[in-house]
Parts: structure tokens; sequence; C-alpha cells
């Protein structure tokens, strides 16, 4: 398991998730309601950046396999490309 980077877990760095996961999280929740994928691209950076994401985006990825994404050793990988 790589080491997390100290910059990823700065005070700083904290605050920024905390503010960012009420509109992350609603963005998931509408996903997972409607079963329109919110794009990898975006899931790839939730995925990344907020770790208390992750357990949201596993059972997403779990509802819907037809979106062609997978997480493989812990990185989110894309399928169909």
């Amino acid at each position: 398991m790589p080491v997390p980077s100290a910059r990823k877990w700065s005070h700083e760095a904290i605050v920024a998730r905390a503010s960012a996961r009420p509109e992350r999280m609603q963005k998931l929740k509408v996903a997972a309601n409607s079963g329109q994928n919110p794009g990898f691209e975006y899931l790839q950076e939730c995925w990344n950046d907020d770790p208390a994401l992750q357990i949201v985006i596993k059972k997403l990825l779990a509802k819907f396999p037809q979106w062609g994404i997978a997480i493989v050793d812990g990185v989110l990988v894309d399928w169909n490309e």
C-alpha cells in the first residue's frame, strides 16, 4: 500500500475535502438514484481525493456494473478504455 503524501493529509487538504464532500455526495446520490454514470474522471477524482467517498463509490460500482468501471488493487479502472 502506498504511503500517503504529507500534503494530502495536511490540515488544509482535510478541510478542503470536508468542504467539497457534501456536493460530491449529492452528485453520487443522484447517480445512485438515476443510474446515470457521473463519469469515470469524476469518480476517479473523488476516489483519489476523499477516502470517505470510496465506500459510496464501491456501492455504486456494485450496483451499476454496466458502467464498465471496476476497482483493481485499490485503483479505479475503466474497462471501456
